[in-house]
């Protein structure tokens, strides 16, 4: 290496990614349910009550008879524009007793519309679910570094006193695949490497979890605790095991392939199986 890439290196290895703050403004909530009646008004109730942090918003309710299909409810949120869907697993369908999918609602209102979907634990399914507050929120991602949507959705639901979770999940079999290449070269000290890059992954979503502290705190947004999760899996069952193990109200994260085109696979899978977890999917 000559002397001016050993310069480059220094220089790239100072570079923070900065969290910038953006304030999320939510001021129409469409609530898409299949119940009627008292039964629909409970469920709302209960659903606006769990989301305290918005309470000024103007909130609509559609119920079971004010759309006839997916088409008329895909027109019905076009329509209205809200800035934030609330709806549950299966609507409208009783495969809510093998709980494998989303539902055709949901998949298309996930796919097709850049709105964020918040999903509901089904009131068919789980009738009694109550949870009263938004204390315990968890932001997660496989790359949290740079992400300040994801974060600023989770700022906005948290409340004042509660738990902010940044959950960074690095894949460990990615790790080890490249590794596995780096190995085989003999130009390269493979544990020299295996220690630096390790590291470096590690450091880079700590130092803007570090930096997300920072901006709040300067800004006055920090009024809850924030507290940084980094660490190795790749398994559903890494993630779930997260999940689990800090009791979360609410879970936040992206949904959608960089293509645009299909819902991410392993969020995909957590949706379907976190059934008693309300999660924000963007």
């Amino acid at each position: 290496m000559t002397l001016v890439d050993q310069f480059e290196s220094v220089f790239r290895s100072a570079e923070r990614s900065r969290y910038a703050f953006s304030a999320i403004d939510v001021k129409k909530v469409l609530l898409v349910t299949d119940l009627e009646g008292a039964e629909a008004e409970r469920f709302a109730a209960k659903t606006r009550a769990f989301l305290a942090e918005i309470e000024g918003a103007s909130w609509t309710v559609l119920t079971n008879d004010d759309y006839g299909d997916v088409a008329a409810l895909r027109a019905k949120v076009t329509e209205m524009a809200p800035d934030l869907v609330v709806s549950y697993r299966n609507l409208r369908y009783t495969t809510w007793r093998w709980p494998y999918s989303l539902g055709v609602y949901l998949n298309v209102l996930t796919r097709e519309t850049d709105l964020p979907v918040l999903v509901m634990p089904n009131p068919h399914e789980l009738p009694d679910w109550q949870r009263d507050t938004t204390s315990a929120v968890m932001v997660l991602a496989d790359h949290l570094t740079g992400d300040d949507r994801l974060v600023d959705w989770g700022v906005r639901f948290v409340r004042p006193e509660g738990k902010l979770y940044l959950a960074h999940v690095e894949d460990d079999a990615v790790f080890e695949r490249y590794m596995g290449v780096i190995g085989k070269l003999p130009s390269i000290d493979t544990d020299v490497a295996r220690e630096d890059i390790e590291a470096r992954l590690l450091k880079e979503p700590r130092d803007y979890v570090e930096s997300i502290g920072e901006v709040l705190a300067e800004q006055g947004h920090l009024t809850h605790a924030l507290i940084p999760l980094v660490r190795w899996g790749h398994r559903l069952a890494d993630y779930v095991a997260l999940i689990e193990e800090h009791d979360v109200d609410l879970l936040v994260f992206h949904t959608k392939e960089e293509d645009d085109l299909a819902l991410h696979g392993k969020a995909y899978s957590l949706a379907v199986r976190l059934r008693d977890v309300p999660i924000l999917m963007l």
